[in-house]
């Protein structure tokens, strides 16, 4: 099984994501901000993040930045996810977050459950 962490304080894209994929697949885990996510990083092992740019406290290019500082590159992916009206600063974290593990985004609104389904998997390699 497969480890998740997910970065975000958005708890209906939170909830509907966790119910929405396979519990045989995958056990998911939550931060409700960058500072958390750090933490548990070292906690949880996961086998994938994803991680929003907006949020208290410490947002997710913050994140970033403190994860390359902290950490340098990772061998965990990271998938950004976001609204499409961010477009910028997505573009922004997958630039910054190539020597961390950014392998992708996944964009909340615009996106189906089985689309950001298939974006897990594929880039998890499940």
């Amino acid at each position: 099984m497969k480890k998740i962490l997910i970065i975000d304080d958005d708890d209906v894209f939170v909830k509907t994501l966790t119910d929405s994929l396979p519990k045989e697949k995958y056990a998911v885990v939550r931060a409700y901000n960058g500072e958390e996510g750090l933490e548990k990083i070292e906690k949880e092992k996961p086998d994938l993040m994803i991680l929003d740019l907006i949020m208290p406290k410490m947002g997710g290019l913050d994140f970033l930045k403190a994860l390359k500082k902290k950490q340098g590159p990772q061998n965990i992916p990271i998938l950004i996810s976001s609204q499409l009206s961010k477009m910028k600063d997505i573009s922004e974290g997958v630039v910054l977050g190539m020597g961390v593990g950014v392998k992708g985004y996944v964009v909340k609104a615009s996106e189906s459950m089985d689309m950001i389904i298939k974006t897990i998997d594929r880039t998890i390699g499940a």
